[in-house]
């Protein structure tokens, strides 16, 4: 559990930050500029708030009133910053047991980090050698190697293309899965969409939620935080069959049948659809000669309506 209320004056820069959560992922949302690194920069003691209360699993790590303030090296809280900071001349083995080696911790669970962020091909490697996606892996790495009781991604797929964003998020959604808890950040809707259990939304100087991503969404605010130009809707769905001479994949939406392009999930896998209000159409009668894959004749209620993409979560 993560309990965070502060005040926070950066220069002419001011936040207002209230949450709670007990999620395996919590998703720190908004527009560049609009204060989540800053929060996650709290929560890791690496700034200090004019005032404010951080507590992680019942252990007080901030409380401005009684002047209590643990130190970020003892917080047992692993970051991962935008950029992979890892030491050039070193390898990539060297790299992820820096931590270890300083805190003397003499059995790190180096085979298991290895695996789950698929690093076996790189270990003898310098960073200079790794791509954006590679670097990014390892850096995730070294910080598990610390043990962290939590761990902070702050825009870890910022700068990746698109092959490259593809690459890594497997490694996120198993590390979702077998990782310790995670506080991250981001401001692309497809990264939450796919990833985050409960969403903070950070905007106009404040935070609001945290809630799960359908109902983050739903709120008046997200639409300032996210710097979306219509609302979105976030519908949790299931594999059901694929038609490849369609080029379609067939999911179950709670009964509703509904189709996507195709997708490399096996059935009976979850994923999320994302619906931008955009590509919503009406019709009072059954509409001909429409390119419209889904056409539902049913009344919808209003977190039900025709996609505008799909994203996979690949954990239960």
């Amino acid at each position: 559990m993560l309990d965070v209320s502060a005040h926070i004056v950066r220069d002419a820069f001011s936040l207002d930050v209230t949450f709670s959560s007990d999620a395996r992922i919590t998703c720190l949302f908004g527009r560049s500029g609009a204060g989540k690194t800053t929060v996650a920069e709290l929560v890791a003691g690496l700034i200090r708030p004019v005032r404010g209360r951080v507590v992680l699993d019942g252990e007080v790590l901030l409380d401005s009133g009684t002047g209590l303030s643990v130190p970020a090296w003892k917080r047992r809280i692993g970051y991962v910053f935008q950029d992979a900071r890892l030491f050039p001349h070193m390898s990539v083995r060297d790299n992820l047991l820096y931590g270890p080696r300083r805190s003397g911790d003499l059995h790190p669970p180096l085979d298991q980090a290895v695996a789950l962020l698929g690093l076996e091909a790189l270990l003898e490697r310098r960073p200079g050698a790794l791509s954006g996606g590679e670097a990014r892996r390892v850096a995730i790495g070294r910080a598990l190697l610390t043990r962290p009781r939590l761990l902070i991604l702050d825009e870890p797929l910022a700068g990746l293309d698109g092959a490259r964003r593809g690459d890594i998020l497997p490694y996120l959604d198993r590390l979702a899965r077998d990782g310790p808890p995670i506080l991250y950040v981001s401001h692309a809707v497809e990264e939450v969409a796919r990833l985050a259990d409960r969403v903070v939304l950070v905007g106009d100087g404040r935070t609001s939620g945290a809630e799960p991503p359908d109902a983050a969404f739903d709120r008046p605010e997200a639409e300032a935080a996210a710097g979306l130009s219509a609302p979105l809707s976030i519908l949790d769905g299931t594999v059901a069959g694929h038609d490849p001479a369609g080029d379609a994949t067939r999911i179950d939406l709670a009964g509703i049948l509904f189709l996507s392009p195709l997708l490399g999930v096996a059935p009976g896998e979850r994923v999320r659809v994302v619906v931008d209000a955009r590509d919503v159409a009406l019709a009072l009668t059954d509409p001909a000669g429409v390119s419209f894959q889904n056409r539902l004749s049913r009344p919808w209620s209003p977190d039900r309506r025709a996609n505008n993409w799909v994203s996979r979560r690949g954990r239960e």
